[in-house]
């Protein structure tokens, strides 16, 4: 069988493919257990906080640091598609990320009344 112009195009994008090298799948592995054990800590805090109190009121003064620290640690995520260890287009995770840092940076620790609000758990829950 003769080969077709859709065989040159996938052959062009294989060899395009860029394989991460060792150090980034090491560091990029690093950073997801590190994300997954981070956000793990935060669904178990807000469980017993939820579990013992019995209201989300104060759940916020209880996780802050947590959130904040997660949260701005996901900054890396536009660091790794600006860099290229990751494909994912820079604008469209910065959007994302930063997003979610104005939401917990310049809303809700900026705004103390809104800090015991349930619609903030359900937030928090989605992220």
């Amino acid at each position: 069988m003769a080969p077709s112009e859709e065989d040159g195009v996938v052959e062009e994008k294989e060899s395009k493919k860029k394989l991460a090298s060792p150090l980034a799948t090491a560091w990029l592995t690093f950073y997801n257990i590190a994300m997954t054990a981070g956000w793990l800590v935060l669904a178990v805090a807000m469980i017993r906080y939820s579990y013992q109190k019995r209201t989300h009121k104060g759940l916020y003064r209880n996780i802050q640091k947590t959130l904040k620290f997660f949260q701005t640690f996901a900054l890396l995520e536009i660091v790794h598609c600006g860099i290229g260890i990751v494909r994912t287009s820079v604008l469209v995770t910065g959007v994302q990320v930063l997003s979610r840092i104005f939401m917990v940076w310049f809303v809700v620790h900026s705004i103390r009344p809104i800090q015991p609000l349930y619609h903030l758990v359900s937030d928090w829950c989605c992220w």
